[in-house]
């Protein structure tokens, strides 16, 4: 998670009563191939910034961003439900 300047990208927010920070940054850093991704906490909110996305994914890239951001949280819930 980083508190720096204000990214100015387009952005997503994620909901912390379902998602989890170090799922949404697990996400980013799987991505950071394709775009950087500046990872914030708002509240009761997680945002991702997108800064420079790759132009030819579009918005798959967001798309898909958000289903790992999901899988990331599940895994990571699973694995804590087993314990």
């Amino acid at each position: 998670m980083t508190d720096a300047a204000e990214p100015s990208g387009p952005s997503l927010s994620f909901s912390r009563s379902l998602y989890r920070v170090e799922a949404v940054e697990a996400a980013a850093a799987v991505y950071a191939g394709v775009a950087s991704v500046v990872v914030t906490v708002a509240g009761s909110d997680i945002v991702a910034t997108f800064d420079d996305p790759d132009p030819d994914l579009g918005e798959d890239l967001f798309d898909a961003f958000a289903n790992h951001a999901l899988y990331e949280t599940v895994v990571r819930e699973r694995a804590e439900a087993a314990e």
